[in-house]
């Protein structure tokens, strides 16, 4: 068809709560628009130049679901052409609707694009103009995961998410569909889609942010590209940009995060039928398992081979009758899926490691010395792994059913073990790296992510877990470090350190932390392509304070201190964008009790 003009608005999710959101929103509009996208802050006021959009009626309607507090939509120019793309593409709109001119070749052209994006589309001709509305695809796929969380069993999954479109385009008036819809659309939080939530991980990425960098970083590349991510976590970026097409490759020192961003991609094209029949094989086995505990058959306890770590027994909540508690609860779940299909049986690894997760939470204290909070969740471990198997055949129907509806296809990721620090010399050359490496006060003995995952590694068996604490960025084993090294704000922090008696233990460890980073970033550049991103993102700024009246000591400016990392290994350095986060935890440390905000420092490789 030849080119035909489209006006596009673009209503925002109702869940959008920060402005960080917004800035990200636009960046990822600004680069599929040739002209200037304006803000909308109520959506209404379109109906001036459009009137035609009045006459949109039921959950459709404009101003339905709309966000109550400041921006509520985008509007924009640009050709007809764009909108198959902007379907699949967009992270942050929760309806587009388009307006052009009838004519035959519109027409043919959108009898086209239902085909490419599946019947999530729908339009009315109002006075000689095509009024469409369609519904984005990663909308679908959040909105999916709620609808799913209130479904029973892979039929009924399925039967509720054609009735979620159904709703959503005003094809049914069916009222308990229309109820659940409106549940999903009134999510306050929608992070978990697809995989995402496979396994509890702390400080790991929004999708929606990982996504819309994506999005803003492909359009200059062009098509080809391939997406690195060399402290891939929990496998957010992977997922997303397999989700958007690109190939990727994930890597990080733990095998832990290997496993679980393995088992986050792997999960997608799991066999509901498959998982459900093995689910149930699985959860009967521990239920008899219990059955025979109850009534004097062998303790678990009898089978038990995992030993729990010294300093973890010091804490005065692991007494010797919880750990063998724990330990026998660690086994049931072991031994029920000892022989399960192949197919399944990693996801069934990462899944007990969750369940080990959220029953054993531990909070380093920050004092440098290894000291932490521990808390036990009430519910059993083995209740909390057999209720998120069920949840994953759900899933698992979920991914199923978003392939048929909206050709779903996940581009090839992979994943390996290694160290950031020393890349592998064959790994390639790639055109876009996202990364979130682990942030200052991760680093510098205020947390320890291998600690906190010390019961899962040793009940896997994947690691000597203190080598994997001192191999990891920033580790509080110091090594000497070379003070003249480092840059002159990193050594003015370092020698603050020192000078605190409560402090010093982290000085070190500070210093090694801009060390190791200063050789990621070296890494990183060897790796990438002329002309290639790079988006690192980190915590905009670590705060020391009094520990009585919480009065800042000293702030460290670490996004700028890392950008400038970067720029001594010849990276450029386009901007720092700061993006505040919904993080806060009142109950954590007080840095907590501030507006948080995490800086995406961008970068580029000269070409």
């Amino acid at each position: 068809m030849s080119e035909s003009t489209a006006i596009f608005v673009f209503k925002l999710r109702q869940n959008i709560a920060l402005e960080g959101d917004l800035l990200l929103a636009q960046m990822e509009l600004d680069s599929f628009l040739p002209d200037r996208v304006q803000d909308l802050m109520e959506i209404k006021s379109i109906i001036q130049n459009i009137p035609e959009l009045s006459e949109i009626e039921g959950l459709g309607r404009l101003d339905a679901h709309v966000r109550q507090n400041g921006k509520q939509a985008y509007v924009a120019k640009g050709s007809l052409e764009l909108l198959p793309h902007l379907i699949r593409r967009v992270s942050f709109i929760q309806r587009i609707y388009c307006v052009t001119q009838v004519s035959p070749s519109t027409k043919a052209f959108l009898v086209d694009t239902i085909h490419q994006v599946g019947s999530i589309i729908k339009n009315q001709v109002v006075d000689n103009r095509l009024i469409i509305q369609a519904i984005p695809h990663y909308t679908l796929i959040e909105l999916s995961k709620i609808v799913a969380n209130h479904s029973q069993g892979v039929d009924d999954t399925k039967r509720n998410l054609d009735g979620l479109v159904d709703a959503l385009l005003d094809r049914t008036v069916n009222k308990s569909v229309i109820k659940l819809t409106t549940i999903a659309l009134s999510a306050r939080s929608t992070t978990s889609h697809l995989t995402h939530d496979i396994h509890y991980y702390k400080a790991k990425f929004f999708p929606r942010m990982v996504r819309s960098i994506l999005n803003s970083c492909t359009p200059e590349l062009g098509k080809g590209c391939h997406v690195l991510d060399n402290f891939v976590g929990s496998g957010t970026t992977l997922l997303e940009a397999s989700i958007l097409g690109i190939p990727s490759l994930g890597l990080d020192i733990d095998p832990l995060s290997t496993m679980i961003a393995q088992a986050k991609l792997d999960a997608v094209d799991m066999d509901s039928e498959l998982l459900a029949t093995e689910a149930a094989r699985i959860i009967q086995a521990i239920e008899n398992k219990i059955i025979e505990t109850r009534f004097g058959g062998r303790c678990d306890s009898d089978e038990m081979t995992i030993i729990f770590p010294d300093w973890l027994m010091k804490n005065r909540k692991m007494t010797g009758e919880i750990a063998t508690e724990l330990s026998g609860e660690i086994n049931r779940v072991q031994s029920a899926i000892t022989g399960s299909d192949p197919r399944l049986y990693k996801l069934l690894c990462v899944l007990m490691s969750d369940a080990i997760s959220r029953k054993i939470r531990m909070r380093f204290m920050g004092t440098g010395v290894g000291r932490f909070s521990l808390t036990l969740a009430q519910k059993p471990l083995f209740t909390i792994f057999t209720d998120s198997l069920r949840q994953y055949v759900k899933v698992a129907a979920m991914c199923e059913w978003l392939k048929q509806m909206i050709h779903l296809r996940l581009a090839d990721a992979q994943v390996i073990a290694a160290d950031s620090k020393h890349l592998p010399s064959n790994l390639g050359q790639f055109d876009i790296l996202v990364t979130s490496p682990p942030y200052l006060p991760a680093s510098s003995g205020r947390e320890s992510y291998a600690k906190a995952r010390a019961l899962s590694l040793i009940a896997l068996g994947l690691d000597n877990v203190e080598d994997l604490i001192d191999n990891s960025i920033g580790s509080m084993n110091g090594n000497g470090i070379d003070v003249g090294a480092l840059t002159n704000n990193e050594r003015d922090l370092v020698e603050w350190l020192h000078r605190d008696k409560l402090r010093q233990i982290k000085a070190e460890p500070t210093g090694r932390y801009f060390l190791d980073m200063r050789q990621a970033f070296a890494e990183m550049y060897r790796v990438l392509r002329p002309g290639a991103k790079a988006v690192v993102i980190s915590g905009k700024t670590s705060t020391f304070y009094q520990f009585k009246t919480r009065k800042p000591l000293y702030v460290v400016n670490v996004a700028e201190i890392l950008a400038d990392e970067a720029q001594r290994v010849g990276f450029e350095v386009d901007a720092l964008h700061d993006i505040q986060l919904d993080k806060c935890n009142r109950n954590a440390r007080p840095r907590s009790l501030d507006n948080y905000y995490e800086t995406l420092i961008m970068l580029q490789k000269p070409k």
